[in-house]
């Protein structure tokens, strides 16, 4: 009997971390202890207490029992969640209905088509809603008018400030996040499960039903949850086309608890954290509906060149309804805002046109002190929050410590909580600090609100490289350092730059959270356009809509000439 020798196991060697590995972490832990879980813990602790620096002394059950005690409350919040997602599944039906016919049919003109979908994200939502406000106003609305007189039908007519209304132009706006969502998987689909289904005699709507629909599951559900979270938060468009209307999000509320007379910060909290705890029941519910996404694993190895399915007879219906998208989300919003900024009135049969608003808003003093304010904060939060996303990813996704999936969850924690909440957060922290009332708050608030894109988008910059390179680096005596800023940044430079173009865009948009956190010095471009509207000063809060757009496009313009593939081969 011969008996075969067992190889020996060799014994397990324990990976050693270099110090320089450790520090990392340990800068990671405290920068997101202190942007992200900090502010989150205040609103909590905000709403046990009249006052978060002495909060053992005064704490009270009284906010959270007014909040959690109010039928009231619960009807609102009630409402505020059917708003919220009606219109992530509208949002995200549509752009994943956009991204199926740009992906898979042989439509004309892609290239356009595909800016033209994303063209409502240099559109504030506030500055959109007031553009939707001047086309749709019950009386003095554009179409309303050119409906009454052409003379068609009363039914025909257009009343905005109505609760259908505020879900459909909420959903408009976020169409764009759910194309780029749904594209993204379409595109890395294989195509030989789509052939295969046609060879097998399926038409094209069962193979888009029982095929694409299926492989995309997770990332309509991301659509989903993001423009639901996401609009919860939202209270910029409600405040304004809500006016009329008795329904009032959660949201306003909590606006109206810190801008009111009283203030009641207390409140404002407590209902800031059924905001939090719906948000977290509702990203559970997404990672329960994606166990079985593995079944639905697509993306091969193998050639994805794929026959584009032939539109035929619809081919002009299908792009006369991408027009029609077109007009309804950026031609039509843009002319109300300009014929609202360079005319005497909105009055068909009183147009005149005019500089008067134009010069009015540049000449205004404000305006200078709030393009610098934009500028300045816009720019520090998008490096700001790229860096420190990158730094993120890089710990959590290259070194794989111990507790890295706590500080992914951490880093992506602010996507649960409605921007309007996380900032009653970051004021009870800074309450009473040199920081409070200053632009500093402001970065800090927007660094963290912002930081879950940013380290997203950087960690899928990692991803995507080889970590052989980090190897063979050390191998060669290179340091951490030498490493990183020859290595790993100029491979990362495209991710840095696309993360550092998306920041800075929400961040010249956004009026969630700065709106708890401003005074008269730190004006921002987005609040003083919602100062103008409440103001019903409509012309000039349009001509600082058009200037935030204008701001926005110079941003890419630059980005894009600084970052071009020809001065990044140069570079690196």
């Amino acid at each position: 009997m011969v008996t075969l020798a067992q190889p020996e196991t060799p014994p397990r060697v324990r990976e050693t971390r270099a110090p320089g590995d450790r520090a990392l972490m340990v800068v990671v832990v405290l920068l997101l202890s202190v942007l992200v879980f900090l502010p989150t813990a205040l609103v909590f602790v905000r709403a046990v207490t009249e006052d978060p620096r002495d909060p053992l002394a005064t704490f009270t059950l009284d906010a959270l029992v007014d909040s959690y005690g109010s039928p009231e409350i619960w009807g609102v919040l009630g409402q505020t969640m059917a708003m919220a997602l009606t219109c992530g599944v509208v949002a995200t039906a549509l752009g994943a209905a956009l991204a199926w016919i740009l992906a898979r049919t042989d439509v004309p003109m892609k290239k356009l088509f595909e800016l033209i979908v994303i063209a409502p994200l240099f559109l504030s939502p506030f500055i959109g809603a007031l553009a939707f406000l001047e086309l749709g106003a019950p009386r003095t609305g554009l179409l309303n008018q050119l409906s009454r007189a052409l003379g068609l039908s009363d039914w025909l007519s257009v009343n905005v400030m109505t609760f259908h209304w505020l879900i459909i132009i909420l959903a408009l706006h976020y169409v764009p996040y759910g194309y780029l969502l749904v594209s993204g998987s379409l595109q890395n689909m294989d195509a030989n499960l789509e052939e295969a289904s046609h060879m097998n005699g399926r038409g094209t709507l069962q193979t888009a039903l029982r095929i694409s629909l299926p492989a995309v599951r997770h990332a309509m559900l991301s659509s989903v949850m993001f423009v639901t979270i996401s609009a919860t938060g939202m209270f910029s468009v409600p405040a304004l086309l809500g006016a009329n209307m008795s329904f009032k999000p959660l949201a306003v509320t909590v606006y109206r608890a810190t801008n009111g007379f009283p203030s009641d910060y207390a409140l404002a909290a407590a209902l800031g954290t059924m905001l939090v705890l719906l948000s977290v029941i509702g990203l559970w519910l997404y990672q329960r509906g994606l166990r079985q996404s593995s079944k639905f694993v697509t993306v091969t190895g193998k050639s994805q060149n794929r026959k584009k399915i032939r539109l035929g007879r619809i081919r002009y219906a299908v792009i006369a309804g991408l027009v029609l998208y077109a007009l309804v989300t950026t031609v039509l919003p843009y002319l109300a805002l300009g014929l609202s900024a360079f005319s005497t009135s909105t009055n068909l049969d009183e147009i005149h046109f005019t500089t008067e608003a134009v010069t009015e808003v540049l000449s205004s003093p404000e305006l200078g002190n709030a393009l610098g304010n934009t500028v300045l904060v816009s720019v520090v939060t998008a490096v700001g929050a790229v860096a420190i996303g990158a730094l993120t990813s890089y710990v959590t996704e290259r070194k794989r410590h111990r507790g890295s999936g706590l500080l992914n969850s951490i880093a992506m924690a602010p996507l649960a909580v409605p921007g309007i909440v996380f900032a009653t957060g970051v004021f009870a922290m800074y309450l009473g600090t040199p920081l409070y009332g200053t632009l500093t708050i402001m970065v800090v608030a927007y660094i963290a609100s912002y930081l879950p894109h940013a380290t997203r988008v950087t960690g899928n910059g990692f991803a995507q490289i080889d970590k052989s390179l980090e190897e063979a680096s050390r191998m060669c005596g290179a340091s951490q350092t030498r490493m990183m800023t020859t290595i790993l940044l100029p491979l990362m430079r495209p991710s840095i730059a696309a993360a550092i173009i998306m920041v800075f865009l929400f961040t010249v948009r956004e009026i969630n959270t700065a709106i708890l956190l401003y005074t008269p010095d730190t004006m921002l471009l987005s609040i003083l356009s919602f100062n103008y509207a409440q103001q019903a000063s409509l012309p000039s809060a349009a001509v600082v809509g058009l200037i935030e757009t204008a701001l926005m496009i110079v941003w890419i313009v630059v980005m894009r000439a600084l970052l071009r593939p020809g001065k990044l081969q140069d570079r690196a």
